[in-house]
């Protein structure tokens, strides 16, 4: 039997695994979702669902502190550790109080801000904040939006890790009903997340961020709470540099940006 012919035209849906490989994806004309489960974009999504402005990434260090130095709010994180001189690092929980709220923070992280990073540089037409605390409501405005979608991954130093692609496998079975083109990185990444849906954090008991943040940092509330699905709703956008939840009040007039 001859397999069923693909519509070129239609959007697509990729998951790169790596942001070393992103340039095996074209981006423009696609929707980038960035991911970075332990623990970036679920730390963004837990700051906009408490009042958070913007938040503005940024690579370095260095930029960093410029920015903490003009007064701004700033997180920093390297190696899953806070950086000594910073006001958050890189924990969801640090966001959860009245203090960030209505305030712009720079934020630097190890993976997630690199991964942000490489999609600016690379064209991507929107870039979006992904996470299972947004998986819903991410699904649906990608949905709504139908364009080509590349999951990135943030992953470890730019090598593959288990909790983002088995996220990006999560998105993918839920744009599964709306899309028809899916490249096989998507496949792969589906098929992961079928095997660990029900016990994700068994799953990845043995992967390396897991112990690194589980058992060498002892942070293992971060590691429950962001393997949580759809506990913020939520849906932050970079527009220029610096990241807006679209559902919120500070986003008013960005959207015609879209």
């Amino acid at each position: 039997m001859r397999p069923p012919k693909i519509d070129r035209t239609t959007p697509w849906v990729g998951v790169c695994l790596s942001p070393i490989l992103i340039n095996q994806f074209e981006l423009k004309d696609s929707i980038v979702v960035i991911v970075d489960v332990l623990r970036a974009t679920t730390t963004m999504c837990t700051a906009f669902d408490n009042g958070a402005r913007s938040m503005i990434p940024v690579a370095t260090l260095e930029e960093a502190r410029d920015y903490k130095a003009k007064g701004f709010l700033a997180a920093a994180e390297r190696d899953g550790e806070q950086i000594q001189g910073f006001d958050f690092g890189n924990s969801p929980f640090s966001f959860m109080n009245s203090s960030i709220k209505g305030k712009d923070i720079c934020i630097s992280t190890t993976n997630g801000t690199h991964a942000i990073k490489e999609a600016v540089d690379h064209g991507a037409t929107e870039i979006l904040i992904g996470s299972f605390a947004n998986l819903s409501r991410l699904c649906e405005y990608v949905k709504q939006r139908g364009r080509n979608v590349v999951m990135l991954c943030a992953g470890w130093k730019d090598r593959p890790n288990l909790e983002d692609t088995i996220f990006a496998g999560a998105m993918v079975r839920s744009l599964r009903p709306d899309f028809h083109r899916f490249e096989d990185t998507a496949l792969i990444a589906e098929t992961l997340f079928r095997n660990a849906n029900r016990r994700k954090r068994y799953f990845i008991r043995n992967s390396s961020h897991f112990h690194r943040l589980y058992h060498k940092l002892q942070i293992q509330k971060d590691v429950k709470y962001a393997l949580r699905p759809d506990t913020h709703s939520v849906l932050p956008k970079l527009f220029g540099d610096r990241i807006y939840d679209l559902d919120g009040p500070y986003a008013k007039g960005l959207e015609s940006d879209s």
